[in-house]
């Protein structure tokens, strides 16, 4: 290994070498990461001058309740159904009749007084987009709006169909497409903190400005991409450099296979640490400048598990830059070329796919397909980008983990018996 680094730090000081390695790709992405604070920062203020300038939907045709209902058109009258106490069991609630059996598509506003509790002001949000309104204490359909006695009012959806139909709340109705800002603040304030419950994750998701996940996550994740590119592209430029100047086989038996392939990897390593050094402060000042000091509150509260995300995150990206890097050592060879390069983006597409689909069954059997995915390496590559935001659980975290770089270690040393074996076709 010493011989290794000795070998990298020669070739550092090839002042051509180390120019085409550090300085002209480190200033574009350094560049692309400054460029996707700004859109962050531009996505951040038209949600901001959305909610207060009513940017909202109008309720004719609507796509959602097209997706949902099979039409778009509106719904017929709201029913309101005020749930009463079973004959005999006074602690048992029950629809007051046959019409009023809770649905999926249904919303639940839970009330300490079914009987007395007002309920215009949500019978005006969802005329025309649900079937039924349920005022109850216990119900629960897919979305439940709770109200407690200090007025604090939250929504909480259970599925991604519960979502969708808390989604029609914000559909402006025809006749106050003039007061749409008015509409979203007293719709704001008549909806509350929004939160998102899966089966599988250790905490409800929360929609508010405030949960700094989604900022933190989308910028973390492309900083990952860009690196995963640095390092595909230096692995290979020092091979091009080297044979182009017809000294890679003289190179190589000069130093050993071993070494050298090592102190490429190391060079690989060194252009994605400074890459890192660069970007990591600008993206720390740039998220805390954009959504102030509760940006990496929720990173913060849950540290752990962050740390675990960054560890199979990097362990992913390393694994798929070595499989890029084969691609590129067996470029003479077009079939394998072929696989290495196209299949895992396949996989991993297709398991994104997957993890998808399975938010249409909103079940417990889904959650754990989703755990199963989001844990094997590749197939769950899509999945663990978003992790934060979804909440997933560590012991997921750390089983992609440690498979990714055991992976990498296996594909690391077949992949050097193989560079040792067929150097003249690199």
């Amino acid at each position: 290994m010493g011989e290794a680094f000795r070998l990298a730090w020669s070739f550092v000081r090839i002042r051509h070498l180390a120019l085409s390695l550090f300085l002209f790709p480190l200033v574009i992405s350094v560049g692309l990461v400054l460029g996707q604070l700004v859109v962050t920062e531009l996505l951040m203020q038209s949600f901001r001058l959305g909610q207060a300038d009513g940017e909202a939907r109008t309720s004719e045709s609507n796509p959602v309740r097209l997706l949902l209902y099979g039409s778009g058109e509106e719904r017929p009258p709201l029913t309101v159904c005020r749930w009463i106490t079973a004959p005999g069991s006074p602690t048992i609630e029950v629809p007051p009749g046959g019409g009023c059996r809770p649905d999926r598509l249904d919303v639940a506003l839970l009330v300490d007084d079914p009987a007395t509790a007002a309920t215009s002001e949500y019978e005006n949000l969802f005329q025309g987009q649900i079937d039924r309104l349920h005022v109850c204490r216990s119900c629960s359909p897919d979305i439940v709006i709770k109200m407690d006695s200090s007025g604090k009012r939250t929504s909480h959806a259970k599925s991604a169909y519960g979502l969708a139909v808390l989604s029609l709340a914000f559909t402006v109705k025809g006749a106050l497409k003039d007061n749409r800002s008015d509409y979203l603040k007293m719709l704001s304030g008549d909806i509350g903190t929004i939160s998102f419950q899966l089966p599988e994750s250790e905490g409800p998701i929360e929609f508010s400005k405030t949960n700094g996940a989604a900022p933190f996550t989308a910028n973390v994740v492309p900083i990952v991409v860009i690196a995963l590119w640095l390092s595909l592209r230096a692995h290979r430029k020092v091979l091009d450099y080297f044979a182009r100047n017809d000294v890679l086989l003289p190179l190589v038996a000069a130093t050993g296979k071993r070494p050298f392939y090592t102190a490429i990897w190391l060079l690989t390593a060194l252009r994605v640490a400074c890459f890192l050094a660069a970007s990591l402060p600008i993206l720390y000042f740039g998220l805390k400048d954009i959504g102030g000091e509760d940006v990496f509150k929720e990173i913060g509260t849950h540290k752990i598990a962050t740390l675990l995300w960054l560890g199979a995150l990097s362990s992913a990206v390393a694994l798929s830059t070595i499989i890029g890097s084969i691609a590129d050592l067996k470029h003479r060879q077009a079939f394998v070329n072929v696989i290495y390069r196209y299949i895992p983006i396949a996989v991993a597409m297709g398991g994104g796919l997957l993890w998808i689909a399975t938010f249409l069954v909103p079940s417990a059997t889904a959650g754990t397909l989703r755990l199963s995915l989001t844990a094997v390496p590749v197939v769950g590559l899509v999945p663990l980008f978003i992790a934060p935001i979804t909440r997933v659980g560590v012991v997921v975290l750390m089983i992609h983990a440690v498979c990714s770089a055991a992976l990498v270690v296996f594909i690391l040393r077949s992949n050097a018996r193989w560079f040792a074996a067929h150097l003249e076709e690199v």
